[in-house]
Order: C-alpha cells, then sequence, then structure tokens
C-alpha cells in the first residue's frame, strides 16, 4: 500500500474491539471533533400497563443467554468521495454462574462471525471462548488482561470486546428518571493498531413497554436506559507493513432494553460517529466512520 489515503486502511481501523495491552502512545496531531450522530431511537413503543416495581439494586441472573450482535459501518476517507461499507453479525453464548461474595462468572464463546464489506462476505472460524469476573450489576471485578502477544492479532477480538461490553454496567438502583454517569479506560483496537480508549458515559432509565422486536410476550414491560457516549482514541503499531499512528474522537448515543426482575439485557440499539486521523509519519489522512449497532436477545 503506497498512499493512506487507500480505503484499505480505513477499514484496517475502521472497527473496535477490546485487546490487551499496555497504553499505547498518543501522537500530538488530534483530528477534527465529530458531530453528534442521530440519536439511537428504535420502534415507537405504547405506555406500559404494569407499573414499575420498586427500586432495587440490578443483578444479573445466571443462567444461558445468547444473542446476535449486528454492525454496520460506512468509511469515508474525508475530502475524497471514496467510502468503504464493513458489516458483521455475530452470535455468542453467555454462561453466568454466581461465585463467592456477590460475584458473577461468565463463560462466553463466540459461536459464529460473518465479516461482509463492500468487496464481498467471508465467515470467520468461530468457536473462540472468553471469560471474565463481575460484579452482580455488570461492573468487571477486574481488568481484562488477555495475553499481549494475541493482541489484535485476529478479527475475532473485536467481537469478542463487544461481548464483553454487552452486559453493561447498572451502577444504581433501577427507577424511573433514574440517573447516572461513569466513565471508562480500556484498551482497544482498531483493526491491528492497538489504541488507548477513554469513554464518558450519561445514562437515565425509564419505564416503557418493550418494542415488539425485543417483546417477549404482549404487554411486555422493562426498563428503557437512554445513553450518551464521547470516547477519545489514541495509539499506534504497525498495519500493512508499515509504522500507523491513529488518534480520534467520536460521540455516541444508545438504547438499552433490561428486565430487572429477571436480570437480562432485552435488546439495544445504537449509532456512533467517530472521526479517525491515520499518520504513516510521510502522510496523513482524516477518516469518519458512522456505526450503527443492534443487540437481540435469541429465543
Amino acid at each position: 500500500m503506497t498512499r493512506v489515503s487507500r480505503l484499505g486502511v480505513a477499514t484496517v481501523v475502521a472497527l473496535t474491539a477490546a485487546c490487551g495491552s499496555s497504553p499505547a502512545t498518543t501522537p500530538s496531531t488530534l483530528p477534527t471533533p465529530t458531530a453528534p450522530p442521530p440519536a439511537a431511537k428504535p420502534p415507537v413503543a405504547s405506555s406500559p400497563v404494569v407499573a414499575a416495581p420498586a427500586a432495587h439494586p440490578f443483578t444479573y441472573a445466571s443462567g444461558v443467554y445468547r444473542y446476535e450482535i449486528r454492525s454496520d459501518a460506512i468509511i469515508q476517507a474525508e475530502g475524497t468521495s471514496r467510502t468503504d461499507t464493513v458489516a458483521t453479525r455475530a452470535v455468542v453464548t453467555y454462561r453466568v454462574t454466581p461465585r463467592d461474595s456477590g460475584l458473577l462468572a461468565v463463560e462466553g464463546v463466540v459461536d459464529s462471525f460473518t465479516v461482509t464489506t463492500s468487496r464481498g462476505s467471508s465467515p470467520l472460524n468461530a468457536g473462540l471462548p472468553f471469560s471474565m469476573l463481575l460484579s452482580g450489576n455488570g461492573q468487571p471485578h477486574s481488568p481484562v488482561s488477555p495475553d499481549s502477544a494475541g493482541v489484535c492479532t485476529t478479527p475475532l477480538e473485536a467481537v469478542v470486546s463487544t461481548s464483553r461490553e454487552l452486559l453493561s454496567a447498572v451502577p444504581v438502583p433501577l427507577a424511573p428518571d433514574a440517573q447516572w454517569s461513569d466513565s471508562l479506560t480500556a484498551v482497544t483496537c482498531r483493526g491491528t493498531i492497538p489504541v488507548t480508549t477513554r469513554s464518558e458515559r450519561h445514562s437515565q432509565a425509564s419505564w416503557v413497554a418493550v418494542p415488539a422486536e425485543w417483546s417477549r410476550h404482549e404487554g411486555d414491560a422493562a426498563f428503557e436506559i437512554t445513553r450518551t457516549t464521547n470516547t477519545s482514541v489514541a495509539g499506534d503499531g504497525r498495519a500493512a507493513g508499515r509504522q500507523v499512528a491513529v488518534t480520534g474522537s467520536g460521540q455516541g448515543t444508545g438504547v438499552l432494553y433490561v428486565d430487572s426482575e429477571l436480570g437480562v439485557l432485552l435488546g439495544a440499539v445504537g449509532n456512533s460517529s467517530t472521526r479517525l486521523l491515520v499518520d504513516t509519519g510521510t502522510q496523513r489522512q482524516q477518516f469518519l466512520q458512522t456505526v450503527h449497532q443492534h443487540i437481540t436477545l435469541l429465543r
């Protein structure tokens, strides 16, 4: 690859996924901030026919759960008319088991994973296991520290990262209008490039009738959690045979549905917009990435 503006590089840095490494070096040049993405809006639902339960701490329930995770990304090299698309579909199974001191052991496996770009579709070998230890409300008990030798070396790291973040922390008792803010710092990947990702998130809960797409029966009601996120990324590594530095900033909106009585995530939808600056030392190019994500609990 001789020009950084080729969309092969954009695709390399397109999708975010958590992976383990030490924090990456932060280049001094920052990209232009992104405009806010469109708000994530699920199908309109009617008012719930049952009253909200009394406020109490949220706890994920033990059991086996399977989710479909779909993501559609559009990447544009700014200043050009060239764009690329990346769509992924994964099916992930979780086995949640209570441990001592109120902790939860989560054993997961990526059952299937398919990547589709503007150049074609390719299913990847799945069956990749992962594990994590959480507090009852979904807070990580300890940092995830995979073997650094495996950081960003397989496309499946992307879906493993998303899978770890799927069981979002709910740190306050759920009640209508409950609000909270939190932050997250983690080492993530942009393709083969490890970067440090910092996110500031604000969430608010409402009691609603679950949209038909995620409901289990007529009149199903649950808590809807709306979330806004501001994120920055910075790191460097090798891609396409050359040293590449990546910086970026972005914003996101999301809506999650959780059943506080059963302790389960029913589904979610989200949008994000991220502007990335890719610097090879001799050339620089900005890319705008927009992503729509859709998560469904499979029956």
